[in-house]
């Protein structure tokens, strides 16, 4: 939905900053150490999956909660996560700077609903549960807002291609610079002004699987009821705009090269506003 910026920390940054910040746990801290290399190694792995559209491909840590395996070398799934929750969320500690950037990068705007939300949980991309090497990977680490940090996306992950929602680091540039999203208007009476109906229509020329993982993530950030929402509230406004207009005596041509700005002047181009605008011209118009 919105493209994020590449993080300017890697995992290797990142990893550092944590080993740095390990007090008191010396048996963790040579183990993270001896292993940075292997540990390092699979933000190659996630790069790769996700530009590709292929993270579905990587597997899950198997077992179940009183499981605690090995995940690289001999570092388990318990240190890998206590890595994340003690030594790069705490506060006091070295790597607390990328969580800030991250946080900051993010720009009040949640990447997953297009900015409807404002950005306050950090969310795992694959959960740190199932796949706990990836646990402070950067490219991984996304703010969201709750609605969809804890409503849309939650722990899942996808176990097939079309499954996939939008990774906003890293997937293809398709998702992020063709419109897929449109909006239909149907006016009201006197008391009532109408409403908008927004869907998903990606290009002709796209793969069936890519077509299925847009679908896929407007249906689980409920897109379409979240867009009206928004288009609702900016409805009222414009239509006064438009009565005005006229009352002022301006035909539908006039109309339209006054509203079409409002199309091109959405922050990206499956924002709620660009879709809005197109359905309003198409129906008013």
């Amino acid at each position: 939905m919105i493209r994020l910026s590449e993080p300017q920390f890697s995992y290797q940054d990142t990893l550092s900053r944590c080993i740095t910040g390990i007090t008191g746990n010396t048996d963790l801290k040579k183990k993270l150490q001896e292993n940075s290399p292997d540990i390092i190694a699979v933000e190659a792995q996630y790069i790769a999956a996700a530009s590709g559209g292929k993270l579905h491909t990587i597997h899950p840590i198997n077992g179940g909660k009183a499981d605690d395996p090995d995940v690289i070398k001999t570092v388990k799934k318990s240190e890998l996560i206590k890595v994340y929750n003690q030594y790069f969320v705490a506060a006091e500690k070295p790597a607390r700077k990328i969580y800030n950037a991250l946080l900051n990068s993010a720009k009040e705007k949640c990447p997953f609903c297009g900015g409807i939300g404002s950005p306050r949980n950090l969310d795992h991309f694959l959960p740190k549960a199932h796949f706990p090497q990836f646990s402070i990977l950067p490219r991984n680490l996304i703010f969201a807002c709750r609605d969809c940090n804890m409503d849309g996306k939650a722990d899942d992950f996808a176990a097939n291609e079309e499954d996939q929602i939008i990774q906003p680091y890293l997937d293809n540039d398709r998702f992020f610079l063709e419109q897929w999203i449109f909006a239909n208007y149907k006016a009201g009476n006197k008391d009532e002004p109408g409403e908008f109906e927004y869907y998903v229509l990606a290009p002709d020329a796209w793969a069936e699987v890519n077509k299925q993982r847009v679908r896929k993530h407007f249906e689980d950030f409920s897109l379409a009821k979240r867009y009206a929402t928004k288009a609702a509230e900016r409805l009222g406004t414009v239509l006064i705009q438009i009565k005005s207009m006229e009352q002022l005596g301006l035909n539908n041509r006039e109309i339209k090269s006054v509203l079409e700005p409002e199309v091109n002047n959405a922050l990206f181009v499956n924002h709620w506003q660009k879709g809005m605008f197109q359905a309003l011209i198409d129906e008013l118009i």
